[in-house]
């Protein structure tokens, strides 16, 4: 089973939104849609569903095959429970199983002839197998693993109506039904909002190994990451593939990129070179007859464009006037506290913070947990708090907060900018409005009216002004786009001060932070290093506990028998790892005759690309060998 998009155009009137759209995607193929934000994927989600006619083109998909799509902000409402909801899914499972406990009565029943209970077992000798082939028997467990996996295993979902859940709630419960109908083709657009660490977590793995094509709009880096094998980026309303995930994206792009600039730099010489050589000898009698053979050469030639390197992302740079001492942030037994209907509620306690300069920190934990609290508590906007911390000497701060609240609603951008900064002139703050994309008129656009990538872009460069040597940001990649995502990513990284932030994007956290604290209700845990390191420490942690609580004590023969097994595995492990090793050395030899090639084909463009996407190819291959070997390599020595 495949998809075929070919050659498909759609317009809003003048406004062209996509053009030539070409993708080809396989069986179980899992898709990430990238591209800036009003680039189109949505519009070409919506498309690919039937929600949305196009102008040119075509769309194969297989026959019989259903379509799922989770809309953004998708909203489950219903005045059914939730238990009620999700068995509508199986109706027709449910009457073959209600047809079932009939047809078992009717079996029962003495007075029957030969040939009619010959029937009636026929007839659910049919049903059951009916059954079995819909996975009648693994409803009860589906169900239970996809709620549970969602964040519902705590909820009463039989006597829980969907209508009193929360707007988050019901946007999950919308995923987990729509997971439940299992369609052929899933289209996702932005499925990790919402979602905490735990499910984001959960979802990635199910979705791993759904079997069916996944087309995933999403501006979360880590999903893309771990769940994509192929990319496409739509770009300029045209769509490029990527083979692999995110990150592979990343570098291919940089690569072809580099490519690109070198053949049209090569060839702005070679003009140049023709155009000197015309303008010299044009005039003389003796060359002007080869003049006039360059010149026509040089009309011949097919310009290439100069190549971008990605869509206009903003410019981010923080730095500082001055460092601060070696102790930034103390905090002793704090307890938050929030204002609920009046009453002051703790929603966590026994915090025990130090930080130093330089650290690069995030706070992460459940939602609801305290976390923006903490931050609004350390800034001195949240006054419901105990116990005490305190700031070392010389430590200045800026606080980056997810609702912008601390902008001015009346303002204009630029006075946004001016009436903090008001020693500077116009035309400095137009410039660096630049930075963060705003340019013309719109630097003359209200705050109130801004997007929320507009205002978070305003209220980045305010920060990037203060010039404070201690940053405390609460989600500040919400809203921002890919480009501008990975701008921020190098900030941050870069920055010499202290950084305390908030934030559910993983990808982020990876590049930027050296110490993750694990906000609870009841305190707050220190892991070092980033948060896949704070996972791996809590998986294998996870993993020693229930080995511990599960490990049988074993008799003699049943040791023998273990003991044998453990034997067979090792020397089946040593096998593996020796062919992986061979495979290996001829990959690398592989990739280092198509790097020789490569160099030697000099300025053949089309030759160069070609090799380069097989290098590419070989590369990755070696990366997945690498892998493997690694893999069988640790299960070798947890066996020894």
């Amino acid at each position: 089973m495949s998809m075929q998009i070919t050659s498909l155009t759609k317009s809003y009137g003048v406004d062209l939104i996509l053009e030539n759209i070409t993708m080809n995607i396989s069986d179980n193929e899992k898709v990430g849609l990238i591209g800036a934000n009003g680039a189109g994927k949505t519009t070409l989600l919506r498309i690919i569903s039937g929600e949305l006619g196009y102008d040119s083109g075509s769309i194969y998909t297989p026959k019989d095959s259903t379509i799922g799509f989770l809309k953004q902000n998708a909203i489950e409402d219903s005045p059914n429970t939730m238990w009620e909801e999700v068995m509508s899914i199986f109706a027709d499972v449910t009457s073959l199983e209600k047809e079932m406990r009939q047809l078992e009565l009717k079996m029962s029943d003495e007075s029957l002839s030969e040939s009619e209970h010959s029937a009636v077992l026929d007839a659910y000798s049919k049903a059951s197998a009916m059954f079995e082939s819909k996975g009648g028997f693994e409803i009860q467990t589906r169900i239970k693993t996809v709620l549970g996996g969602m964040g519902f295993d705590s909820f009463d979902v039989k006597n829980t109506k969907v209508r009193t859940l929360s707007g988050g709630e019901k946007t999950k419960f919308a995923f987990a039904k729509l997971l439940l109908k299992n369609p052929e083709v899933l289209l996702l657009d932005e499925p990790t909002n919402h979602l905490d660490f735990k499910t984001m977590q959960w979802l990635e793995s199910y979705l791993k190994s759904y079997k069916g094509m996944i087309i995933a709009v999403s501006h979360d880096r880590y999903f893309l990451d771990s769940l994509c094998d192929t990319i496409y980026e739509i770009e300029r309303n045209r769509a490029t593939k990527y083979p692999g995930n995110y990150s592979a994206y990343l570098d291919t792009k940089q690569k072809n990129y580099e490519i690109a600039l070198k053949h049209y730099e090569a060839q702005q010489e070679d003009i140049k070179k023709l155009e000197d050589y015309v303008a010299r000898n044009k005039a003389r009698a003796s060359t002007a007859k080869m003049a006039k053979s360059k010149q026509k050469a040089l009309n011949r030639v097919e310009l290439l464009e100069k190549p971008v390197l990605m869509n206009k992302a903003c410019s981010f740079e923080f730095e500082f006037e001055y460092p601060s001492y070696k102790d930034v942030i103390i905090c002793e037994n704090m307890k938050l506290n929030v204002n609920s209907g009046g009453i002051l509620k703790t929603i966590a306690e026994g915090i025990d913070i130090d930080i130093k300069r330089g650290e690069k920190v995030a706070v992460i934990g459940a939602n609801g947990v305290g976390k923006s609290t903490l931050l609004k508590t350390l800034v001195g906007i949240n006054t419901t708090y105990e116990g005490s911390f305190e700031f070392g000497r010389n430590v200045e701060l800026s606080f980056y907060d997810q609702e912008q609240k601390l902008l001015h609603e009346d303002s204009t951008v630029l006075d946004e900018i001016w009436n903090r900064f008001p020693r500077m002139d116009e035309s400095q703050v137009r410039t660096l409005l630049g930075t963060v994309l705003f340019t013309d008129e719109d630097v003359y656009k209200k705050v109130s009216k801004l997007s929320g990538g507009e205002r978070a872009r305003l209220m980045m460069l305010v920060i990037m002004m203060e010039k404070s040597n201690t940053l405390l940001l609460d989600e500040p990649t919400n809203h921002l786009d890919l480009s501008s995502k990975e701008a921020l990513d190098t900030a941050v990284r870069d920055f010499e001060g202290t950084v305390i932030l908030v934030s559910h994007d993983r990808y982020f956290l990876n590049k930027t932070v050296d110490r993750i604290l694990e906000l609870t209700p009841t305190g707050i845990t220190s892991y070092t290093g980033n948060y896949n390191d704070y996972l791996e420490y809590r998986n294998s942690n996870a993993q020693e506990e229930a080995q511990r609580e599960l490990k049988p004590v074993l008799s003699g023969a049943e040791e023998y028998e273990q003991q044998k097994r453990r034997q067979a595995n090792i020397k089946n492990l040593t096998k593996k790892i020796a062919a992986a090793e061979e495979k290996i050395s001829e990959t690398e030899k592989r990739l280092d005759d198509l790097q020789a090639q490569i160099a030697d084909a000099g300025s053949d463009y089309g030759k160069v690309s070609e090799l380069y996407e097989t290098s590419e190819k070989c590369e990755k291959e070696l990366d997945d060998l690498y892998e493997l070997w690694n893999t069988l390599s640790i299960e070798l020595e947890s066996c020894q």
